[in-house]
């Protein structure tokens, strides 16, 4: 691979350059592309002022007449973090190498944030899966995005969910772990305590949505028990009335693979299937899979709290750079 420059976080001055090549760029990070587009230039600005970190590290590589940014979204003690974009596209770059250094800053930078995963969602028929491979990532999930056009919605004939409360963190880790792989866990423990919506039945929580809005559009997130089978429409159609502009804006539903049978539900809705991507995740750590004795100071500040199921602990590593 030829010598590249190394990829820097974003300066007050590289401000035209984002705004130049951020309509050029693939996103990664369809929850926030399909709600609020891309806002890369207030996360830039706002990041690059001690003090001021919105969760949105931005990178710029520049070489000789290219220019390239990328950004990545990570709050305050998440364990996972997520490409938001790189900037231009495949199709305008001269080759992938510019991308693979761009990745390997964000990685690199994750880590050092206290993340575990650096995540991205793409279709798999994408040039840009190609490049995350070969930097890389691996398939973790594959889901399926939904859409609901705008138009009038029917209440629902009785208030199924109910707002997440700080008591609900145990029961809804336990619905994770229920329902979700562990495969997938890995990076995509809850986030709870964001308002999320809970569907509970005997005093057990079957159901967990989160619903993000945005000027384009609102986006459902869900974990809903096999046991909920029989409620999964009323669920559905109870986030769906929560939404308060699904008359006007189009809705997005986030649905799993691994929740395949919620298909049935969202088409009696009036969602229609409207694009396929794969979880690609990259490890920010590396895996101890023997007993190693060091003193406790060693281990200050690397290590990290494993999802549901895992027993094996996380240690932060220096990656090795292009």
């Amino acid at each position: 691979m030829r010598s590249f420059p190394e990829a820097r976080p974003f300066l007050p001055i590289d401000l035209p350059l984002v705004r130049r090549l951020t309509p050029h760029g693939v996103s990664f990070d369809f929850a926030t592309s399909l709600t609020r587009g891309i806002h890369t230039i207030e996360g830039a600005v706002f990041g690059s002022v001690p003090l001021a970190d919105l969760g949105t590290p931005t990178f710029v590589l520049r070489n000789g007449d290219q220019s390239y940014v990328a950004q990545f979204r990570h709050k305050a003690e998440d364990q996972h973090a997520h490409i938001v974009f790189i900037a231009p596209d495949l199709d305008k770059c001269d080759g992938e190498h510019a991308w693979l250094h761009l990745l390997d800053a964000m990685v690199a930078a994750a880590g050092r944030r206290g993340a575990v995963t650096l995540n991205a969602e793409v279709a798999e028929t994408s040039s840009s899966f190609l490049v995350l491979r070969q930097s890389g990532f691996g398939v973790y999930a594959r889901q399926e995005i939904w859409k609901r056009e705008p138009g009038p919605v029917t209440p629902p004939k009785s208030n199924l969910l109910r707002s997440e409360t700080e008591h609900d963190a145990f029961g809804i880790n336990g619905l994770y772990a229920n329902v979700v792989p562990r495969l997938v866990l890995q990076a995509d423990s809850p986030e709870t305590g964001r308002g999320g919506w809970i569907y509970e039945r005997a005093g057990r929580i079957l159901a967990y949505l989160s619903i993000q809005e945005g000027k384009y559009g609102a986006y459902i997130q869900s974990v809903v028990h096999p046991d909920a089978y029989d409620q999964a429409q009323l669920i559905i159609a109870a986030a769906l009335h929560r939404i308060s502009r699904a008359e006007r804006l189009p809705v997005y539903f986030c649905m799993r693979r691994y929740q395949d049978w919620l298909r049935g539900s969202l088409s009696l809705l009036g969602f229609e299937s409207w694009a396929s991507q794969a979880v690609m995740v990259k490890h920010t750590a590396c895996r101890v899979e023997q007993t190693v004795f060091r003193p406790a100071h060693a281990l200050e500040g690397v290590a990290h709290v494993l999802p549901p199921g895992s027993s094996k602990l996380m240690i932060e590593r220096q990656l090795p750079r292009w």
